[in-house]
C-alpha cells in the first residue's frame, strides 16, 4: 500500500474543506516525513491551552491551518 498524504493528514484532523484541486495536489505530494512533521506540530498546538485555531468563528476557505 502506498503512502497517502491527504488520508494521513485528514486522519490527524486536518481539514481540507474549500481547498481547490491545485492545493489538494500540492498537499498530496508531501512526503511521509513532511506529513509526520505537520501532524506533530498540529498535535502540539492542539494540546496548548493558550493557542486558538484560526477560523474558529468563521469557516476557512482553502486554507491549511489548524
Amino acid at each position: 500500500m502506498s503512502f497517502d498524504a491527504l488520508k494521513e493528514l485528514a486522519a490527524a484532523g486536518h481539514n481540507f474543506k474549500g481547498a481547490n484541486p491545485q492545493q489538494l495536489e500540492a498537499i498530496s505530494s508531501l512526503s511521509q516525513e513532511e506529513v509526520t512533521l505537520l501532524n506533530s506540530i498540529k498535535q502540539r498546538l492542539d494540546s496548548a491551552e493558550d493557542v486558538v485555531p484560526h477560523g474558529v468563528d468563521a469557516p476557512l476557505s482553502g486554507a491549511f491551518v489548524w
